[in-house]
């Protein structure tokens, strides 16, 4: 028995002090630390300590996730993560029977969604998702319906995760429009409020705040309504003053501001331009003009502002049609978007993804609160 004892003393995972057994964790990336959660009850606390692993998503290497999926089996996902040097990883599990959709990633998280309007949370680095309760209102759910919009933000002041859905009020004909929040960890939706004007798209998320463009007849009268996910309080923004909106805008989240995008151009022929204004972080009623370029002509039919416009390696990525990737290079003298890759032989959504691990499985929150 004496000589187990001394074994497991000299045993090396024990001779390491808190503090460097900790610096050592921070320089590994996020597979190799859900890895090492499962070697004992001494690492599995630091490494779902809250602190450790935000710390450790700070000084993460963001990468572009395009996510489509499998067209031999739809009961499974392919996620390619796209690196600096174009390379492509494809990753796969198992899930339910119906094809699922990305509406938004954070924190290393995909917020995924399908046809019936239900609701998963995926870290695919760790393998580990939640499936959420389902909402109050599913009915006639899709991807594009106003009725399924969902988007995972990040409370920074509490650090808590939390999904946010927006659905028609009891009047299906009113522009009335309900808001209920689920907390990761908590086990159930709750009603937070009611703002007017259905959204446009999917919601943004940037710095603790969720934000959605709404549209009504005409687009100078769109407005943008605010979500702060610390008080859960539902606030209204203005767009800025604009001679013209063309036909079409649209907003997304570039270098951790809001921006709105902003297409003109007739649709009749080329070219059309998009402007990138960014609202200024200190006063909410300032946009600055931020990028121009014009966009490829593909087909008339693509005239719409890009959904998935991306801020990454010092570059902007636009998403056209289904399978076309292009990107706009700041630096240089063009005002024109490049192919980035080939056109992919499959469809997909582009999103900006970060390797984390940030956990999903109860017992670990239960230990966070506690």
């Amino acid at each position: 028995m004496e000589h187990k004892k001394a074994r497991a003393v000299e045993d090396p995972a024990w001779l390491i002090c808190d503090d460097a057994l900790t610096e050592v964790f921070r320089r590994l990336p996020a597979r190799a630390l859900a890895a090492c959660r499962l070697v004992c009850k001494s690492w599995m606390s630091v490494l779902t300590d809250p602190h450790f692993i935000h710390e450790h998503l700070s000084r993460g290497q963001q990468k572009l996730l395009l996510f489509a999926n499998d067209r031999a089996n739809d009961r499974s996902l392919a996620m390619v993560l796209a690196d600096d040097n174009k390379s492509m990883y494809q990753l796969s599990r198992p899930v339910a029977s119906r094809s699922v959709f990305v509406h938004n990633s954070c924190n290393g998280l995909l917020c995924l969604g399908d046809s019936t309007g239900a609701v998963e949370v995926l870290n695919p680095t760790t393998g580990e998702s939640l499936m959420l309760p389902m909402p109050m209102y599913t009915a006639g759910s899709s991807q594009f319906s106003s009725c399924n919009w969902h988007c995972l933000g990040f409370c920074p002041q509490k650090r808590e995760h939390k999904v946010v859905h927006f659905y028609p009020g009891a009047h299906i004909d009113s522009f009335k429009v309900q808001c209920e929040i689920y907390t990761i960890g908590a086990g159930v939706w709750r009603q937070v409020g009611s703002f007017h004007g259905a959204p446009t798209d999917r919601g943004v998320h940037v710095n603790g705040m969720v934000y959605y463009l709404t549209k009504f007849r005409y687009i100078a009268s769109s407005r943008i309504n605010c979500l702060n996910l610390e008080s859960e309080k539902i606030d209204v923004m203005m767009l800025p003053p604009r001679k013209s909106y063309g036909g079409h805008c649209s907003l997304t989240e570039l270098e951790g501001r809001l921006c709105l995008l902003i297409v003109d151009g007739a649709l009749e022929g080329p070219p059309r331009t998009m402007d990138i204004l960014m609202l200024n972080s200190h006063d909410k009623q300032d946009w600055t003009p931020r990028y121009h370029f014009t966009l490829p002509w593909l087909m008339p039919s693509c005239y719409f502002t890009p959904k998935h416009t991306l801020f990454h390696d010092g570059k902007i990525w636009v998403q056209l049609l289904a399978r076309n990737l292009y990107c706009f290079d700041p630096s240089s003298s063009s005002e024109e978007l490049t192919k980035a890759w080939p056109e992919l032989d499959f469809s997909f959504s582009t999103h900006t993804f970060i390797e984390s691990i940030v956990p999903l499985r109860k017992d670990y929150y239960f230990k966070q609160i506690q």
